[in-house]
């Protein structure tokens, strides 16, 4: 063989490794070109979903909000007619005719009392004279001895039943402050029940 075919024949089979080399590389890049492909669909499939995943959580976080902001504006309005309604129910009670008072105050005493022969101090409500004559009153009907306490409570409507160191209190200001709570929640059933 000749040196010119001995080059061509080198050169040939260099034209056939450069050949293989570049389908080689193009096969790479390919693979690599379908890898990033891939891999960028990942993370914008990640991205997306995360996106989401934020999105739907402050959604969610929003109309939880909105939620208790309603509820909130829901119990203060129920709390501002709760006071309205206990407000009147006080003024109502302070304000009642003496008359009415009278036969009220006959009838919690007995109730309340124990020993039916405990001193009695009313609030301000009603004059000496006729605090004693429902005292006198109540000791005929009811066969008790009750008495009639000098000393007045600072408070409006009511009474405190005493028997030496046992006091027990039925003024309005402790009936309102001890039944509020149970009051309520039977108003608030009654208010949902409708």
């Amino acid at each position: 063989m000749s040196v010119e075919g001995i080059i061509e024949r080198i050169l040939s089979e260099a034209q056939m490794q450069a050949e293989e080399i570049k389908k080689q590389a193009g096969q790479r890049v390919s693979a690599v070109i379908e890898e990033g492909k891939r891999e960028a669909l990942q993370y914008y499939e990640k991205q997306k979903k995360r996106l989401e995943d934020k999105y739907n959580q402050e959604k969610e976080h929003a109309v939880l909000n909105r939620r208790l902001q309603q509820r909130k504006q829901i119990l203060e309005a129920r709390q501002k007619w709760m006071d309205k309604a206990f407000k009147a129910a006080f003024n109502k009670l302070v304000e009642q005719p003496f008359s009415e008072y009278r036969e009220l105050m006959k009838k919690l005493i007995l109730r309340v009392s124990v020993t039916k022969d405990e001193a009695v101090v009313f609030g301000a409500k009603g004059e000496d004279k006729e605090l004693q004559k429902l005292i006198d009153e109540l000791n005929s009907e009811a066969k008790s001895s009750f008495t009639l306490s000098k000393e007045r409570g600072k408070f409006s409507w009511g009474f405190i039943l005493k028997r030496g160191k046992i006091e027990t209190s039925m003024s309005i200001d402790s009936l309102f402050r001890y039944k509020r709570n149970d009051l309520e929640q039977k108003a608030w059933e009654l208010f949902n029940a409708s």
